[in-house]
């Protein structure tokens, strides 16, 4: 009786013992013991808080959020990024051509109905940058290092993230108009 009793109160103080506290977790550089409250904790309010630590961690610990610029666009803020071009088996137009051409045809479409939205990424870092927009499709696109590139994205809220050097940048967007987002470096 005694070893049962014994037993039992050992594996109580071991499960009581082995959960990790939110001031733990908060306060904590190890990845694992703060994996291991998000883990145990799925539904508590601080976890994107401690997804956002895991990531810092994951970067080297002193990593930062980015923070970017947005502004409205208009037609006399789009630079030329890009030449069109054909393919050289075909004679068609190249997949880089077809897309300019949408963005084209967007930007002089004047229907505030309109289905898609234009958004321009500047890329003010050393850094080339791949940014990953899911929502109801899902888009990559690569902006070299302080230069820039476009993206026609049907209308709609997208998470948006990539890592500018050692920053994370990751936001949820409402895309209901042309967008021109500047990301810079972190400081």
């Amino acid at each position: 009786m005694k070893k049962i009793f014994l037993l039992s109160f050992f594996l109580v103080s071991i499960s009581i013992f082995s959960q990790v506290s939110i001031f733990e977790a908060k306060r904590s550089t190890d990845r694992a013991v703060i994996e291991k409250f998000i883990r145990d904790n799925p539904n508590h309010p601080a976890v994107p808080e401690l997804k956002q630590r895991i990531l810092s961690l994951k970067y080297g610990g002193n990593a930062q959020v980015a923070k970017p610029t947005v502004t409205p666009m208009t037609e006399n803020k789009i630079e030329k990024t890009s030449k069109i071009g054909t393919t050289a088996a075909k004679g068609e137009p190249s997949e880089q051509a077809k897309n300019t051409a949408a963005v084209l045809t967007s930007l002089f479409n004047n229907d505030p109905n309109k289905k898609e939205a234009i958004v321009q990424f500047v890329n003010k870092s050393k850094c080339v940058l791949v940014i990953k927009i899911s929502g109801k499709k899902f888009y990559n696109l690569t902006v070299p290092a302080n230069g820039q590139n476009y993206i026609l994205v049907d209308k709609g809220s997208y998470n948006v993230s990539t890592s500018i050097c050692d920053a994370t940048y990751n936001q949820n967007k409402a895309f209901t108009k042309d967008l021109i987002i500047t990301l810079n470096g972190a400081k």
